[in-house]
């Protein structure tokens, strides 16, 4: 066999069957974003989401989202109609997303090691959607992936208000973080404008008197400021538009971890900006639970101001997973049941399992974008689980909400869970989030 060749049913191949067609029938009450898979599937489908750009060889392609109301996880389905499924590399990735727009990573089979990126654009306004190839996305190699922020155009008024520019025909800007050469402790902030389709390189004037390992990077509103996340450490906070200096807002002193700087963090914590609040849920082992136990508690935490805020840091909701309440309401309960007998079987046990979290491997809190005390979480029966689910968990009771499957062949091991992306989308409408 080979290197272009991959087996007919390769995963990236299958797409789940929910979220294509779209559902006539969908709730009208969906919360205006998805839960997305950072993978993509190579797939033929096509819907009022599909926008077709160009590859650099000049080949058709077409990108199609499948969306589906959390905790179903949504997904995108890339596709060149004149190439067979081979010729892409099997692993094109969700680099970066916000509101409507996405930033994707693909290759070809046989460039594999040459990265194309496209953005794309959701429809909505009266206008359809739109996709783009950037010629020379990265002037400077890029040190952390999924560091990239996505912001829809702004320009700031005499009066310091922002404001959407008047002719920005879908404009936006691109930005992340790379190490200053000069003084490796740094950063340079490097800003793409595709009004002017130039890179900027603009020092970051702030020593680092720890290590920041940025891992993910997050608007923190509409006014132009960024979050660089350490989720060990803390958020550096940068205003693209320079109205504001950069500003490093440490974690809570109980979350704050010097020890750490590699791992998958993403695990046990997830930041975001949840109704105004930059909000943080993060777990841990149980420790009024022996050391064997699967027990995990989660505690979430929020502040007002990334900036300097009055009230600093407060944990909000608290949590374990044996205090989890199960019962008939929770919608989906079977394939939690499912997913229970499947552990009985695999520790070999002759026991009627109880519907309970407790005997599940319970993986990467992820925040709900629009209310803060809801959390998602990925179960599983072992660590080579392929069929993960998704759980809905509102923390203020605590009960589980609700389960879906999600679909995790493409990775291996404990990778599985960096799949599952949490992102502010799109509407079921593919209107975009204000």
């Amino acid at each position: 066999m080979n290197k272009t060749q991959v087996p007919s049913m390769h995963p990236s191949l299958c797409p789940p069957a929910h979220g294509y067609p779209p559902d006539a029938n969908a709730d009208d009450s969906s919360p205006g974003w998805v839960i997305l898979d950072m993978h993509a599937y190579i797939a033929d489908r096509e819907n009022a989401t599909s926008a077709y750009g160009e590859l650099s060889n000049g080949e058709a392609i077409r990108v199609t989202f499948c969306t589906a109301p959390p905790p179903l996880v949504s997904y995108v389905c890339i596709w060149c109609p004149n190439l067979p499924p081979t010729a892409l590399d099997m692993q094109p990735t969700v680099e970066a997303a916000e509101a409507d727009l996405v930033l994707f990573r693909l290759a070809l089979a046989s460039d594999r090691y040459n990265n194309q990126y496209f953005v794309y654009k959701a429809p909505g306004c009266g206008k359809g959607p739109s996709l783009w190839r950037l010629e020379k996305p990265y002037q400077i190699s890029l040190p952390y992936r999924h560091n990239i922020a996505l912001l829809a155009h702004r320009e700031v008024s005499e009066g310091g208000h922002i404001r959407p520019h008047v002719d920005d025909n879908g404009h936006y800007y691109m930005a992340t973080l790379n190490r200053n050469p000069d003084t490796p402790q740094n950063f340079n902030l490097l800003l793409y404008n595709s009004m002017h389709n130039k890179w900027s390189s603009t020092p970051i004037p702030l020593d680092m008197t720890q290590s920041h390992i940025p891992g993910k990077a997050i608007t923190l509103g509409e006014g132009g400021l960024l979050g660089f996340v350490d989720p060990w450490r803390g958020i550096l906070v940068c205003d693209i538009l320079g109205r504001k200096r950069p500003h490093f807002l440490p974690l809570p002193a109980q979350l704050f971890r010097f020890d750490k700087f590699h791992g998958q963090p993403w695990l046990f914590r997830n930041i975001a900006f949840v109704n105004g609040r930059l909000t943080v849920v993060e777990q841990h082992h149980n420790p009024a639970y022996p050391r064997k136990s699967l027990n995990q508690e989660f505690t979430t935490w929020s502040i007002s101001s990334p900036w300097e805020a009055p009230d600093g840091w407060q944990m909000d909701y608290r949590m374990n997973t044996s205090c989890i309440i199960v019962d008939d309401a929770t919608a989906n309960v079977d394939l939690l049941l499912c997913k229970l007998q499947e552990n009985v079987k695999l520790r070999q046990e002759n026991v009627t399992p109880q519907p309970t979290l407790d005997r599940l491997i319970i993986l990467h809190p992820t925040l709900s974008l629009s209310e803060s005390h809801i959390v998602y979480l990925m179960a599983k029966v072992s660590i080579r689980d392929d069929k993960p689910l998704v759980l809905s968990v509102d923390m203020r009771y605590p009960r589980l909400q609700g389960v879906a499957v999600f679909d995790a062949e493409r990775m291996t091991g404990s990778k599985a869970a960096f799949s599952l992306g949490k992102t502010s989308l799109f509407t079921e409408t593919f209107d975009p989030v204000i």
